[in-house]
């Protein structure tokens, strides 16, 4: 694979109609310089977006020498492809070295917002959700999870917003929020209950709540809210408040 030095911006266009994380391509593009890798400088068939640690391969396993992409790879990579077709020569290649993720990203075009709402659940005695402010963001889950490695360049409170669930004590417990800085028209929800210090907040639909006032909020602002599940409780949520899945995808992260 050969690098690009020049000319960044005509490769980086044809990212623009990737299929999956979008909003973190172009995050990336702005913000990040992320480095390109082409089979060909000229008319290329696969072309690797690198943001470390992910690279971003489009174009279909068949059209190149899958070898010489697989070489970009390092330990703690992780992999995102436009094509399942990727999928089974990442596997024989990187066998037991890697770890596949299953994905599901979901149409946001069908989402209504009476549809949203009437998932609203009230919440547990001496628990709150309430807009983002600096004082969240100082220590803790929102800093570990999302500040501390997507809001290095940009700020938060400026390229973002979400919301809290505190306790009495003001403690964040969890959040729905902007996973990366906002470029366009469109924000990708990212949402966390930490339940693991008290198990009494399981299953009260805290975490769907979260969303509900995430989705209201991005709709007001004129945003679209997108969603792209990592796991079967996420992609649960998302089809009660409305989604419709649009792909199933494969991430793959080599160890």
């Amino acid at each position: 694979m050969i690098e690009i030095k020049e000319r960044f911006s005509s490769y980086y266009r044809m990212f623009d109609s990737y299929d999956v994380f979008q909003n973190f391509l172009k995050y990336a593009i702005r913000d990040l310089a992320p480095r390109i890798f082409v089979d060909a400088v000229d008319h290329p068939h696969c072309v690797v977006l690198q943001s470390y640690p992910a690279y971003f391969l489009l174009g279909e396993p068949e059209e190149t020498d899958a070898s010489d992409v697989f070489a970009l790879f390092h330990a703690n990579s992780w992999i995102v492809a436009s094509s399942n077709a990727w999928r089974q020569p990442i596997e024989d290649h990187f066998k037991e070295s890697v770890v596949t993720h299953p994905r599901v990203l979901f149409r946001s075009d069908a989402l209504a917002i009476d549809r949203v709402l009437s998932q609203r659940n009230s919440l547990p005695a001496g628990l709150s959700i309430v807009p983002i402010e600096p004082k969240h963001l100082a220590d803790g889950m929102i800093e570990d999870d999302v500040v501390s490695r997507f809001f290095t360049v940009s700020d938060f409170m400026t390229c973002g917003f979400g919301f809290a669930l505190v306790d009495g004590g003001g403690a964040c417990l969890g959040f729905c929020l902007t996973n990366y800085p906002i470029v366009g028209t469109e924000v990708e929800l990212y949402v966390r209950v930490e339940y693991d210090s008290d198990a009494k907040h399981r299953l009260h639909g805290i975490g769907t709540t979260l969303c509900t006032h995430f989705i209201e909020e991005s709709l007001k602002r004129g945003y679209v809210p997108v969603w792209d599940a990592a796991n079967d409780i996420s992609a649960h949520i998302a089809k009660k408040l409305g989604y419709e899945v649009a792909k199933d995808w494969f991430m793959y992260h080599v160890l």
